[in-house]
């Protein structure tokens, strides 16, 4: 694959993504018309998730720490460097806590594992063999594939560390559900698009412990 531009998308967050974590019920008493509004005040740092009377304190709190995130993009002198396809403890994470799966280029690897830590989210990460391209450019390519996913499961151990065989999929992944279900067995959710809403999905799910 030829690749012509000189930084890679990281895909932050936009406020249309923000807003379907709050309640949506632009009510107005945060001072903006909408929710929408709101969310693009929040993201821009200019506003406190905070500053929403009927938003959850834990999950402004997330919000709050998701928007302090660095989202410098990827130069791509760097592309196609791989990560051990290890599994990583997050936070301490105990048999209820998440798996979340992604691709094993380097930097995703690195900025997911600091999303999650500086979010507090205490999950299992487990990059997969795709040759070292992230996740947008390893699903047109056909290197993001059940079979590694597979192969990364057993390899590690991991259904000797969950309550449950259920594993979390990157939102640019979503069309290889079915044959990551079919192969593995187990229930797979598709997360979010963006890596920065990982924990507010992880919170709406009830997968926050």
């Amino acid at each position: 694959m030829v690749v012509e531009q000189e930084m890679a998308e990281i895909y932050p967050p936009a406020p249309e993504d923000l807003s379907e974590y709050l309640p949506e019920t632009d009510c107005g008493k945060c001072g903006f018309d909408s929710c929408l509004a709101f969310a693009e005040a929040v993201l821009s740092a200019r506003q406190s998730a905070r500053s929403c009377p009927e938003i959850d304190e834990e999950l402004a709190q997330l919000v709050d720490r998701m928007v302090g995130l660095k989202k410098e993009p990827i130069p791509y002198n760097i592309m196609m460097e791989q990560a051990p396809c290890e599994l990583i403890e997050i936070n301490a994470p105990d048999k209820n806590s998440p798996l979340l799966v992604t691709c094993n280029f380097r930097e995703t690897v690195s900025i997911m594992t600091s999303i999650l830590e500086k979010t507090g989210s205490r999950v299992f990460l487990l990059p997969t063999h795709t040759h070292g391209y992230s996740v947008d450019n390893a699903v047109p390519e056909r290197m993001f594939k059940a079979l590694e996913v597979w192969k990364a499961i057993q390899d590690n151990t991991v259904s000797e560390k969950l309550a449950r065989d259920r594993l979390v999929i990157p939102g640019l992944a979503e069309s290889e559900k079915n044959a990551i279900r079919q192969l593995t067995r187990w229930e797979i959710l598709v997360g979010p698009v963006s890596g920065f809403l990982v924990p507010l999905f992880l919170w709406e799910n009830g997968l926050w412990n």
